[in-house]
């Protein structure tokens, strides 16, 4: 239900069509929780269902109309209720990860591709972590300046640090999965050079 909540949350900055949501979205929430368009649209309606939020049909042009969803107090509810609600951490279900324990099926080759691809995902993601959270702490963003400007926002200080702390941790995360996979590849350096010394001494005593 996570696409639900942070859809609300991004409603409390002001009230959005879906086109405007789902770029919204891509540009803040899409950093800790990946949906495509796809999931976005049907998600909206399942809300206005529920009550979460309200709609507004805005002619567009001569034939077309827009839909403008603004947060209910229904909505507001749910998302305090889901904030305030302890939640167990998930499980660890990581493909890469079990992927990795297994790399003795493959080539060394194939190691090495491995560990680079991560440590290569994981570079990007930590400059644009770290790029985001000085962002919001500068309040360089349209979203948290809009959000700072909502008459119910709170305490902006408040608003900024929670953020900012996320993605920061979010890049510090990012900063050990480079060094592991760095690790990785200096280990499959070290398990070659080893594999090819013994097989030059089993060559040696043939």
């Amino acid at each position: 239900m996570s696409l639900r909540h942070a859809l609300l949350a991004l409603l409390t900055a002001k009230p959005m069509n879906g086109y405007d949501l789902a770029k919204v979205f891509d540009r803040s929430v899409a950093y800790v929780w990946h949906a495509p368009h796809s999931q976005i649209y049907p998600e909206l309606r399942r809300m206005e269902a529920d009550h979460l939020v309200a709609v507004e049909s805005i002619r567009r042009g001569t034939k077309g109309t827009k839909r403008i969803y603004s947060i209910t107090e229904t909505g507001r509810g749910e998302l305090r209720r889901w904030i305030e609600t302890p939640a167990p951490i998930d499980m660890l279900h990581d493909a890469e990860r079990l992927r990795g324990a297994y790399l003795e099926f493959g080539s060394y080759d194939a190691a090495r591709r491995y560990y680079t691809a991560h440590r290569d995902h994981y570079e990007l993601w930590e400059r644009q972590w770290a790029v985001h959270a000085d962002q919001i702490a500068a309040g360089d963003t349209t979203l948290i300046r809009t959000r700072l400007a909502a008459p119910r926002t709170g305490d902006p200080a408040t608003v900024v640090a929670y953020k900012v702390h996320t993605y920061r941790g979010l890049a510090a995360q990012a900063h050990l999965e480079v060094e592991w996979a760095k690790q990785g590849l200096a280990m499959i350096d070290d398990l070659e050079t080893q594999a090819q010394a013994r097989a030059a001494e089993g060559a040696l005593t043939e």
